[in-house]
C-alpha cells in the first residue's frame, strides 16, 4: 500500500536519534575551507565547546587539531574534497583546558539527486580511550618480546598431538640448534626429525603421556644440530589449557651439552663423586632459577598492581558518574559513606566531604528512597532507583542509582555496598517531551481528517514482488472504507487491491510497484468500493522512508483521504463548463484566457474559442503561437482609444470595449469585448477571462480602408 511520512514527525524523531547518538554528528559546507552547518550538542562532552560556538566560529574546529596532526589532515581532506570522495582520518583535538583527545572522523559527499554537490555530513568518535589501550598493549606485548626473545633458551609452544607441531619458536634457536626461527616453523615436525635415534622412542613415549595426564613435562634429551651435531636439552614444558584457545604446551629448552661432557669427564675418574656433584648442582641450579623467575615475578606483579591501581584510579575518577562505596548499619537513618568521587562536585555542586546523600533527596521522594534503601540492607539485593535530587544551587537533578553488595560482616550480614549515581536529567527531560510529543502526533494521526498508515517490504532471496507488512494505520480507515481495521492487517496486499475500482487498479497496481522497485515517491487519485457498495474516491500520497542493508526500498509511510465531494465538484464544473463551451461554440462569440505579468511586460493567450476562424479568418493556434497579434489586428483609428480602456481596465479589474478589427481577408468587423481579471489584485501574474462578441451587423457599414496593407500570412485576435 503506498504511502507517506508526516515531515514533522519525521524531522523531530531523526533529530532525537541523532542527539542521543554516543558520537557526534555534523554537517559541513562544501568547501575548501568548509564551515559548520550542525553539529550536535554532545560535541561539547568531547571538545569541550558547545555547538553554537563550533557554528559560529569557522577556524574553531581548525584550531583545536593538534599542531603535529594539523599539515596531515588538511592534506588528507583537500584530496577527499577534490575527488568527492569519503573523509576517515584519526587525529588529535586539544580541548580548551589542554587535554588531548583522539577523534575518529569520518564524512560523506551528499548529492542532489542531478549530481550537485551539497554539503559533507560526517561522525566524530572519540577514540582515546581505544587509543591509550593499544598503546599499551602494544608496550606490553613489546616488552614480553623482547623479554622471551633475550632469555638464553629456546622458547617455544608446541601442539600436544600426535603431529607435535611447533606454532612458536624463539630466535635462540638458531644459536643452539642452527635451524633460524623461519626454517623450523616451516617444518611442523621437525623436533620430531631431529630427536636422536637413541632418545625417539623414550621421549616420544614420554611426551604423549604428558599430553594425556597434563603433568609438566621435564626431560633431558638429544636432539641433531644443523651442522650435525649432538646437543644435549634440558626440557621443561607446561601444557596450558583454557583461555579460549586449544591446550598447548609452553616450554624452554637448555642447552646442557657443556654441563653433560662436563658430567661425563668427571665420571672417568670418579662416577659416584660426579653423580652426587651433579645432582647437587642441577638442584642449586634449579634453586637459583626458580628464585629468579619468582623474584622477577613478584617484581613484575608488584609493577602490574601499581600500573593496575592507577588506572583503576584513573577509571572511578574519570567516570560520567559518581561512583561511592556504601558501609550498611541496619537501623541507621543516614547512609554513611566511606569513598565518594570527585564527580559529586560536578554533578550536584557538592564537595565530597559536604555530601549528605539522604538529605538532597527530594522530599516527594524520600519515602520511597528510604523504604528501597532499606530492603537492599536488609535482603542485600542491589539497589536501582530513580529519583530527584536538590544540588546545591537549588537545581532539581534526576539520577539513576544502582549499587550492589560486595562485603557481608562475619555474621554474614549486608556491609559494603559499592554503586554509582549517574545524572538522567536529560533522559527524563527528553522522555517528557517525547510523551508529549507523542501524544500530540497520536491526537494528529488518529483523530485528524486523513488516514496515516505505514508499511514494510520484506524481500526472499530474487523473488519479485516482495512481500508486504503492514506496520500501522489509523483507525479512521474504518470509518473511510466501512470495514473494521482487522480486515487490512494481513501481510498481502491482495485485500487493498481488491477493493480498488477495476477501472483505477491496474493504474494503482503499476505506481506500487515502481515505487517499490526505486524508492521514488507517489501521489495518485483513485476510486475504491466500500464494503456497502459506495464508490469513493481517494488520494493517496506517500514515500520510502527507509533502505534495507542491501540498499533496497523497505519502509514506507504515507496518508490518503477521502476526496469523493472534492471529485464530484470538479466533474460538475467541468459538466457546466462543457455545456457553457458548447454553447459558446454556437454563438457568434470568441471566448478567451489570457495571462499577463505587468512587472515583465509578458503576456500569453492559453485559450482561444474556435470561433475565431468563423470571425477574423484564423485558428486558435494561429493566436496562441503569436502572442503580440491582438495590437497588430486593431483598426488604427481604434489603437489608441482602445489602450487607454486597456489601462483603465489593469486598475478595476474589468474591461468592456467595442473596436474594429482587421480580418485575415482584410474586411472590417466590429468586435464587443468583456473581460474580467480572475486573479486577487496584486497578485502576478494577473489571469484574465473574456469574450468578445461580433457586433458588425448592428453596426453602420463602413468601407475597409485603403491604406491599410492585409497580408494573407498575418495572424491575430482578442
Amino acid at each position: 500500500m503506498p504511502e507517506r511520512l508526516d515531515p514533522f514527525a519525521s524531522t523531530t524523531r531523526m533529530r532525537a536519534l541523532v542527539e542521543q547518538l554516543p558520537v557526534t554528528v555534523y554537517v559541513d559546507s562544501d568547501e575548501r575551507f568548509p564551515r559548520c552547518l550542525y553539529v550536535s550538542p554532545n560535541i561539547e562532552s568531547i571538545l569541550g565547546y558547545p555547538p553554537e560556538r563550533v557554528i559560529a566560529e569557522p577556524e574553531l574546529w581548525r584550531r583545536a587539531i593538534h599542531p603535529d596532526d594539523r599539515t596531515r589532515v588538511y592534506e588528507h581532506y583537500d584530496e577527499c574534497w577534490l575527488q568527492g570522495a569519503p573523509f576517515r582520518v584519526e587525529y588529535r583535538m586539544v580541548r580548551p583546558d589542554g587535554a588531548q583527545m583522539w577523534v575518529r572522523d569520518s564524512s560523506v559527499l551528499v548529492l542532489r539527486d542531478d549530481g550537485v554537490r551539497l554539503a559533507w555530513q560526517g561522525v566524530l568518535e572519540d577514540i582515546t580511550t581505544e587509543r591509550l589501550t593499544a598503546q599499551e598493549v602494544e608496550g606490553s606485548e613489546a616488552r614480553y618480546r623482547a623479554l622471551v626473545e633475550r632469555i638464553p633458551a629456546v622458547v617455544y609452544e608446541m601442539g600436544p598431538d600426535d603431529e607435535r607441531r611447533t606454532l612458536y619458536v624463539s630466535s635462540h634457536v638458531e644459536e643452539v640448534l642452527g635451524y633460524t626461527r623461519a626454517e623450523w616453523l616451516d617444518q611442523p615436525d621437525i623436533w620430531i626429525e631431529l630427536l636422536h635415534a637413541d632418545d625417539r622412542e623414550v621421549v616420544l613415549d614420554r611426551h604423549d603421556r604428558h599430553s594425556r595426564t597434563g603433568e609438566p613435562w621435564d626431560l633431558e634429551y638429544r636432539l641433531i644440530a644443523n651442522d650435525g651435531r649432538v646437543v644435549w636439552v634440558h626440557d621443561r614444558g607446561t601444557l596450558i589449557r583454557g583461555a579460549g584457545r586449544p591446550p598447548a604446551w609452553h616450554g624452554v629448552m637448555i642447552d646442557v651439552t657443556a654441563e653433560r661432557d662436563a658430567r661425563e669427564m668427571l665420571l672417568l675418574t670418579n662416577e659416584e663423586l660426579e653423580r652426587r656433584v651433579a645432582e647437587r648442582t642441577r638442584e642449586l641450579e634449579e634453586a637459583n632459577e626458580l628464585m629468579s623467575l619468582e623474584i622477577g615475578e613478584r617484581r613484575r606483579i608488584e609493577s602490574e598492581l601499581v600500573k593496575a591501581q592507577r588506572r583503576y584510579q584513573r577509571l572511578v575518577e574519570d567516570l560520567p558518574g559518581v561512583a561511592y562505596l556504601w558501609e550498611a548499619t541496619p537501623g541507621a537513618t543516614d547512609r554513611s559513606f566511606s569513598y565518594v568521587s570527585p564527580q559529586i562536585e560536578t554533578m550536584l555542586g557538592f564537595a565530597t566531604d559536604d555530601w549528605r546523600a539522604d538529605e538532597r533527596v527530594h522530599p516527594h521522594d524520600r519515602d520511597h528512597v528510604a523504604e528501597e534503601v532499606r530492603r537492599s540492607i536488609r535482603t542485600g539485593e542491589p539497589l536501582r532507583i530513580e529519583y530527584r535530587c536538590l544540588a546545591a544551587d537549588g537545581r532539581i537533578v534526576w539520577v539513576l542509582e544502582h549499587a550492589s553488595l560486595i562485603a557481608r560482616t562475619d555474621d554474614g550480614d549486608p556491609h559494603v555496598f559499592q554503586g554509582v549515581l549517574l545524572d538522567v536529567t536529560g533522559v527524563k527531560e527528553a522522555e517528557t517531551k517525547a510523551a508529549r510529543a507523542e501524544r500530540r502526533f497520536r491526537i494528529l494521526a488518529e483523530e485528524g481528517p486523513v488516514v496515516a498508515y505505514a508499511f514494510e517490504l520484506r524481500y526472499e532471496g530474487e523473488a519479485w514482488p516482495p512481500s508486504v507488512t503492514l506496520l500501522y494505520v489509523s483507525p479512521q480507515l474504518a470509518e473511510v472504507l466501512g470495514s473494521p481495521i482487522a480486515r487490512w492487517a494481513s501481510d498481502s496486499p491482495a485485500n487493498w487491491f481488491g477493493s480498488i475500482h477495476p477501472d483505477d487498479r491496474t493504474s494503482v497496481e503499476d505506481l506500487a510497484l515502481v515505487s517499490w522497485r526505486t524508492g521514488s515517491d507517489w501521489s495518485i487519485r483513485y476510486r475504491m468500493i466500500r464494503d456497502d457498495g459506495e464508490v469513493i474516491w481517494i488520494q493517496d500520497t506517500g514515500r520510502m522512508v527507509e533502505r534495507d542493508d542491501a540498499g533496497r526500498p523497505s519502509r514506507f509511510q504515507g496518508v490518503l483521504f477521502d476526496v469523493t465531494d472534492d471529485q464530484e465538484s470538479k466533474r460538475h464544473l467541468e459538466r457546466i463548463e462543457a455545456e457553457q463551451r458548447a454553447a459558446l461554440h454556437g454563438a457568434g462569440a470568441i471566448p478567451w484566457t489570457q495571462t499577463v505579468d505587468a512587472t515583465t511586460g509578458f503576456e500569453r493567450y492559453s485559450y482561444i474559442g474556435p470561433q475565431a476562424f468563423e470571425i477574423l479568418g484564423y485558428t486558435p493556434e494561429e493566436l496562441i503561437e503569436e502572442r503580440h497579434h491582438f495590437e497588430r489586428m486593431l483598426h488604427p483609428d481604434d489603437r489608441q482609444r482602445v489602450r487607454r480602456s486597456m489601462a483603465r481596465a489593469a486598475e478595476t479589474g474589468t474591461w468592456d470595449d467595442e473596436y474594429r478589427i482587421l480580418r485575415r481577408d482584410g474586411e472590417v468587423r466590429w468586435l464587443r469585448s468583456f473581460g474580467r481579471r480572475g486573479t486577487p489584485p496584486g497578485e502576478t501574474p494577473e489571469v484574465w477571462h473574456g469574450i468578445a462578441v461580433d457586433v458588425t451587423t448592428s453596426r453602420r457599414p463602413e468601407p475597409t480602408p485603403t491604406s491599410i496593407a492585409v497580408d494573407g500570412d498575418e495572424r491575430g485576435a482578442r
